[in-house]
C-alpha cells in the first residue's frame, strides 16, 4: 500500500509545542491554515475557498528545528504523509483532523527572508568555564590563581552560574 505524500502551504496558527516520549524521543507538532483562492468568473475577482486546518507533527531533529524556528503566523511549506484522524468528542459528536507526518518543512520565501543555519553538534560546543560560560583553551581548567572565582569565589552559594 501506497501512502499519500503531499505538499502543503499555509500558515502557522499558533507556536509549536514539544513532546517528549518516555524513551528520550522528542516530537512536535503545529497546526497551519489554508486558504485556496480561485477566480470567480461571475463577479470577475479572486475569492477565497474555506479554510483548512492541517495538524503537522514532526520527529527527531526536524522537530528540535522545528522548535526553535517557527513561531505563530509565519507562512510555511510542509511536506510529507498525509493521514486523519478520527474519534468521537466528550459531547458525543464524531469529529476529525487532517494530519501530516512531515519530512520537510520550510519558511515560505515569498512572504519574506529567512537566515539558514546549521544546528551544533555536540562535539562541536567549546568546552566552557561552568561559573562564567568563557570558552577555555585546550587543557585550560578554569582554576588559575588570578581568577576571582576560582577558591573562595566559587563557593560562594550567591553567584550564578553565566551560562
Amino acid at each position: 500500500m501506497r501512502d499519500i505524500q503531499t505538499t502543503l502551504i499555509g500558515n502557522a496558527t499558533g507556536d509549536p509545542t514539544e513532546h517528549k516520549h518516555d524513551n528520550g524521543t522528542v516530537t512536535a507538532k503545529v497546526r497551519i491554515a489554508v486558504t485556496g483562492r480561485y477566480y470567480n468568473a461571475s463577479v470577475q475577482d479572486f475569492a477565497d475557498r474555506k479554510t483548512e486546518f492541517i495538524t503537522v507533527f514532526a520527529r527527531r531533529q526536524l522537530a528540535r528545528n522545528l522548535l526553535t524556528s517557527v513561531r505563530k503566523g509565519q507562512p510555511l511549506i510542509v511536506t510529507g504523509r498525509l493521514s486523519t484522524s478520527e474519534w468521537t468528542g466528550t459531547d458525543d459528536i464524531p469529529r476529525h483532523s487532517l494530519n501530516i507526518q512531515a519530512e520537510a518543512i520550510g519558511h515560505d520565501l515569498t512572504y519574506g527572508t529567512t537566515i539558514y543555519t546549521r544546528p551544533l553538534r555536540v562535539e562541536d560546543v567549546p568546552e566552557h568555564d561552568p561559573q562564567t560560560g568563557e570558552v577555555m583553551e585546550n587543557g585550560e581548567t578554569g582554576d588559575s590563581e588570578d581568577d576571582p572565582l576560582s577558591t573562595e569565589a566559587s563557593n560562594d552559594d550567591t553567584l550564578a552560574p553565566a551560562f
